[in-house]
């Protein structure tokens, strides 16, 4: 199915993203939060990066084990927080802009959310 092979798109971007906060740390992560970029620090982008680093196993793992539910569930759960997080940003915090940089992650986010909820009997055994 589809699904799977978002979610494994979305780790191998993740992966690259991680790289990317630790080998440049102010460059595109400046980019996103372009709005106070001032804010954004090589520590807050090593955090970004490990937070990042940890969506990616996680989404690597699920995309090969769909019908794992704790792996279903904390994937899922990994997509809720990045887009509540960018969400937050975007709204309450007005760190980002949007539509910018941000709006890939923004729209991955947002439809693994849906795809998942839609689809969890499909996968979940």
């Amino acid at each position: 199915g589809g699904l799977p092979k978002l979610i494994w798109l979305s780790a191998v971007f993740s992966v690259f993203n991680t790289v990317q906060c630790m080998v440049s740390p102010l460059g595109m992560t400046r980019r996103i939060y372009s709005q106070q970029p001032q804010q954004v620090t090589p520590l807050t982008s090593h955090v970004f990066a490990a937070w990042t680093a940890l969506s990616a196993i996680l989404r690597y793992k699920c995309a090969f084990n769909m019908d794992n539910p704790l792996v279903y569930d904390l994937t899922f759960w990994s997509y809720v927080i990045a887009g509540t997080h960018f969400t937050s940003e975007i709204i309450a915090f007005r760190t980002i802009r949007f539509p910018g940089p941000v709006i890939s992650t923004f729209c991955v986010a947002f439809s693994s959310i849906v795809w998942m909820m839609k689809d969890r009997d499909l996968y979940v055994k």
